[in-house]
């Protein structure tokens, strides 16, 4: 396996990418890997891609806008729309590359990324498969189960940030994951050790979310699409999984 630096545009700001290559002539077939809220390349995507390459796909893994090492301010600011936007301008950089196979292209998400592979996928007829794991793809149904003191914590976080936003100041954050108790997004058992525990090497993560984004959760539905997906999807559920539970 090798691994290439690659650059592409969205919405004319850079994303900073890294393709996997296995062993071999290509062109291969490619898995577009998109991740969960918050990640970066450097959470956890060398074991994925460990694993793909040595099956003879190649990976393509990239950071959102906002994020990682790529371009986008504010920081840490997940925009429900622009992400599928770069999902969408990566599959197309990926579909010109000429060590990738244009007809044999797969996207892979991974728990909130696995709720933008149904939405992005079911406008995506040129795809070969969709894979969903442990995918969020009811975000109204998410936020019911919130324990109401926390909730009401957050909708506070999230107007402050919002205000803040459309006076032209600086974001208002919150942890992206923390112990029970704490605000933040991800609040289960063991949440923030387990996302620690997934980075691989120095990288640019940083335990931190814009709070705008949680007014936009309840209004993320990907199930709404799921009947107009096209390419052959694959739903990985996971039964134990406290963060994206399967009911």
């Amino acid at each position: 396996m090798i691994r290439v630096d690659e650059n592409f545009l969205s919405g004319g700001e850079n994303c900073a990418a890294w393709l996997y290559l296995p062993d071999g002539p290509g062109p291969h077939p490619c898995i577009v890997f998109v991740h969960g809220i918050g990640a970066v390349r450097q959470v956890r995507v060398r074991a994925y891609a460990e694993r793909f390459t040595g099956a003879g796909y190649a990976v393509f893994a990239f950071d959102y806008r906002h994020w990682g090492a790529s371009e986008g301010a504010p920081r840490f600011v997940c925009d429900i729309r622009g992400q599928h936007a770069d999902i969408h301008a990566a599959i197309d950089h990926v579909r010109g590359l000429s060590a990738i196979d244009s007809r044999r292209i797969v996207l892979f998400g991974t728990s909130f990324g696995g709720g933008h592979a149904v939405t992005v996928g079911a406008a995506r007829p040129d795809l070969a498969a969709v894979i969903a794991q442990c995918a969020v793809i009811d975000g109204l149904a998410a936020a019911v189960k919130a324990p109401p003191l926390l909730a009401l914590r957050w909708i506070f976080a999230g107007l402050v940030d919002q205000i803040r936003a459309a006076l032209g100041g600086g974001s208002h954050y919150i942890k992206l994951a923390g112990e029970p108790g704490a605000l933040a997004l991800m609040t289960a058992p063991g949440a923030e050790a387990g996302y620690r525990a997934m980075i691989d090497g120095p990288s640019p993560w940083r335990n931190l979310i814009a709070a705008r984004f949680i007014l936009w959760i309840p209004f993320y539905r990907p199930i709404r699409h799921a009947a107009r997906l096209t390419p052959r999807l694959l739903m990985v559920v996971t039964n134990k999984d406290e963060i994206c539970p399967p009911r």
